[in-house]
């Protein structure tokens, strides 16, 4: 005779297969979503490494043809087309008694009139300024030199930096953010069977038909669990596979930045979100078991979805660094992931006890499921 969780794991896993809305959306989010950073990261760098001339209004240049011609060497040069529509001009001014304080060894006012809050003219207000800076210094310098002082003087301190990062750790830098997506994929990608195979399935009123059936109510809830815990692995698998194929189109090399995921460290990420699915899974089925309807279902789980999300993106910005975070749930895989990323040792013990905590607390949960469903409340949504 079959096992009775082995039949209701293939019951339904059919029928989520059948469900084509089920299926594209343990591929959307896996799919797209590192395909928008990978767009998001495209634009970044091409900003960053931009060398093609700044175009800006210049007031007074004819009062300082060196100072022009200095920027010009810099790339930045005069405006010849218009503005484009909601685009805040950038404009330099200089003052018209520049040759008389440059005689004096006077400050000289310079103005930069911009929208600095412009997010797309971010980077060419930068190299403005960065070329205003590096003139002054020069001019800082001469005038140093003019009256017999080393201008060396102005240094007390020579800092020599020694960057010992390696290509790994700064794409850790750049794949923090793009690795939430490997961990949230298993949450998003089985989001939508968990919510059908308990909420739905009570609407249905075939829920309480299966608690009819020769088997207990914790087999039940296992194989829900199993057959939903396959499309969110399979969600997280399509992800970490797809991360390093589309961003191997990126130009990466141009910001010192190299990833390379070989099919060793892919297996291996694979194997971390094995109990991260199970974990997402029995969450879910928590949630919407306790919730009264469909709509309802949903409408928690979007919530619950934020909590993952605030684990993983509150570590990944506020740089908190405590090696409780390689123990738990979440953020564990989250700093193996990281660890994978550099190239560093991985830290297997930490890592094992976190699966170990993942898969104990995703069995607690699925085991309180299991007492729930004795419950006439919760099988009819009262």
């Amino acid at each position: 005779m079959s096992n009775p969780l082995l039949i209701v794991w293939r019951k339904e896993l059919r029928d989520a297969l059948r469900d084509k809305r089920s299926v594209m959306a343990a591929m959307s989010y896996a799919f797209f979503g590192p395909l928008l950073m990978a767009v998001a990261f495209f634009v970044l760098i091409s900003q960053l490494t931009d060398e093609s001339d700044v175009g800006i209004n210049i007031e007074g240049a004819e009062h300082a043809p060196a100072f022009i011609a200095h920027l010009q060497r810099q790339g930045i040069v005069e405006r010849e087309k218009p503005w484009p529509d909601g685009q805040q001009p950038i404009v330099l001014a200089i003052s018209e008694n520049w040759a008389d304080n440059i005689a004096k060894a006077k400050p000289i006012e310079v103005t930069l009139t911009a929208d600095f809050s412009a997010q797309k003219q971010r980077t060419d207000i930068n190299r403005v300024e960065r070329a205003v800076q590096s003139y002054s210094n020069q001019l800082t310098y001469i005038r140093l030199q003019m009256r017999g002082i080393d201008p060396g003087i102005m240094n007390a301190i020579d800092l020599v930096k020694q960057d010992t990062a390696t290509k790994g750790s700064r794409a850790a830098l750049l794949m923090g953010s793009v690795l939430v997506f490997m961990l949230l994929s298993v949450f998003f990608s089985g989001m939508n069977v968990a919510i059908d195979i308990s909420a739905g399935e009570r609407e249905r009123n075939s829920l309480e038909l299966l608690l009819s059936q020769p088997l207990t109510a914790q087999q039940l809830v296992w194989g829900k669990a199993l057959a939903a815990s396959c499309f969110a692995i399979f969600g997280g698998i399509l992800s970490v596979v797809l991360i390093p194929f589309i961003f191997s189109f990126l130009p990466l090399h141009n910001i010192g930045i190299s990833i390379a995921l070989g099919w060793q460290s892919i297996l291996l990420i694979i194997a971390l979100l094995f109990p991260l699915a199970l974990f997402a899974t029995a969450l879910q089925l928590f949630v919407s078991f306790r919730a009264k309807s469909f709509k309802e279902a949903q409408t928690y789980i979007s919530f619950l979805l934020m909590l993952p999300m605030l684990a993983v993106f509150g570590v990944e910005f506020s740089r908190v660094k405590h090696q409780a975070l390689y123990y738990l749930p979440i953020t564990g895989q989250h700093q193996a992931l990281l660890d994978i990323i550099k190239g560093e040792a991985l830290q297997w013990l930490p890592m094992a006890l976190s699966a170990v905590a993942t898969v104990a607390l995703s069995a607690l949960l699925l085991m309180l499921i299991g007492r729930m469903l004795r419950s006439e409340k919760v099988v009819f949504g009262l």
